[in-house]
């Protein structure tokens, strides 16, 4: 594997990711809507303090439950446990409720990627994942979309043939910036637990999905895709769910295949699988890119040490999406580019458009590259909409004829 590529390697990257971010509580971990207070903590461990007043939160991560104290001191003050998530776990204490094991959190420590100019935009985009494809504008511009769904708020399907690699993109951001989960859900809470306020849900081939995890999928892409900053769940009550989720700057992305790919897709196709295509249709930016990717890949080199050696460049790339993100949410940065020719589009996929292009205007380097990037975006724009305007009509078409051969066979009143 060429060497500038094995930072970008999904298992090195893993390694990366465990020890940066597996020890962390984020916002979206604590599960308990208000502070508790419980009196029937039980412990073995000899730092357990029964006289001790348990007032604070539960958080959960995976299959762990946490206990996080309300009020902690921090450089000499008291202050709320809320304000300095996300902590790192660093030393527990096993505690019992019941039959549940809860590890109360001791000394947590706050972790912060701060903004920081650490790069060009060009840099970010092309130094990330400089991986070979037949069609490398198509696959530079998918790159452009994943970070603009970290950096900004976007609403966008994505489709291609399956070895485009547009999974292991968005993979590779999530591996870096801990914020970027690329998941097939499996339950409602499994769903709802990967809202996390500041970073980019992507689900990928959700069409085989079971009912009540479309629907809350659906409902998502509604309330979400609709523009608010809040999402009121809807589904039933769980422990393991919360009433309302912080949606300030949520992206939402769906990736699938192109049609053709579907041994069904009259039932199964993302434009069919839905109660309200139609509103869903309004809310998402839909196009289809070309090419495969040419990357080989293979574990000939040492994946620890590479992680190891890399941890620095993680951290300005982290470091350069989130000052990305301030600069955007400030609106502190001026096109230098003149609009180039734009598609018929809603006003709420004008708005993924307009956060698409801008990341696109920070990354050209002159008018005519600019132009050239926003034509790749307007045709894979324009290449969704043929696709599925086919598939529409070839369905149309196979249900007639299917009709008009029933009533062919079916004989008539005057019929011998």
């Amino acid at each position: 594997m060429r060497k500038e590529c094995q930072p970008f390697h999904l298992d090195v990257l893993a390694e990366h990711n465990r020890s940066m971010f597996d020890s962390l509580i984020y916002p979206e971990n604590i599960v308990s809507q208000n502070m508790k207070e419980i009196e029937d903590f039980r412990s073995d461990d000899e730092r357990w303090n029964s006289e001790k007043l348990y007032k604070g939160y539960f958080a959960r991560k995976d299959r762990t439950l946490y206990w996080l104290d309300g009020f902690v001191r921090y450089k000499g003050e008291i202050v709320s446990i809320l304000d300095l998530l996300p902590v790192r776990v660093k030393d527990t204490i096993e505690l019992t409720l019941k039959q549940d094991v809860v590890l109360e959190v001791v000394n947590p420590v706050p972790f912060r990627i701060r903004p920081e100019k650490t790069m060009t935009v060009r840099e970010l985009v092309d130094d990330v994942m400089p991986f070979e494809h037949t069609h490398p504008l198509h696959f530079k511009l998918v790159k452009i979309i994943a970070i603009m769904g970290l950096a900004g708020k976007i609403f966008v399907c994505l489709t291609s043939e399956p070895s485009f690699a547009k999974s292991s993109i968005f993979e590779v951001w999530h591996t870096i910036t801990d914020r970027c989960p690329v998941f097939k859900p499996r339950s409602i809470p499994g769903t709802l637990n990967k809202i996390n306020a500041v970073g980019n849900m992507v689900f990928d081939e959700i069409h085989d999905c079971k009912k009540e995890v479309k629907d809350i999928m659906e409902e998502m892409a509604l309330q979400i895709g609709g523009g608010k900053p809040v999402y009121i769940n809807g589904a039933m009550k769980s422990a393991l769910t919360k009433n309302k989720y912080d949606c300030r700057n949520q992206s939402l992305t769906f990736l699938y295949n192109n049609v053709e790919n579907y041994k069904n897709p009259e039932k199964e196709y993302f434009e069919v699988i839905f109660s309200n295509n139609k509103a869903i249709d309004d809310r998402f930016l839909k196009l289809r890119f070309d090419g495969v990717l040419l990357e080989k890949f293979d574990k000939e080199f040492d994946i620890v040490g590479t992680a190891e050696k890399n941890k620095e460049l993680y951290i300005k790339i982290a470091k350069q999406i989130e000052f990305l993100s301030l600069v955007r949410r400030r609106n502190a940065y001026q096109r230098r580019f003149k609009p180039y020719r734009m598609p018929k589009l809603s006003n709420r996929q004008l708005n993924t458009y307009e956060e698409i292009t801008w990341l696109i205007d920070a990354y050209s380097k002159s008018q005519n590259e600019y132009n050239e990037l926003v034509e790749v975006l307007n045709q894979a724009i324009e290449k969704y909409r043929k696709m599925v305007e086919f598939f529409r009509q070839t369905t149309e078409i196979t249900v007639l004829t299917k009709e008009e051969v029933v009533e062919e066979l079916t004989p008539g009143e005057d019929d011998d």
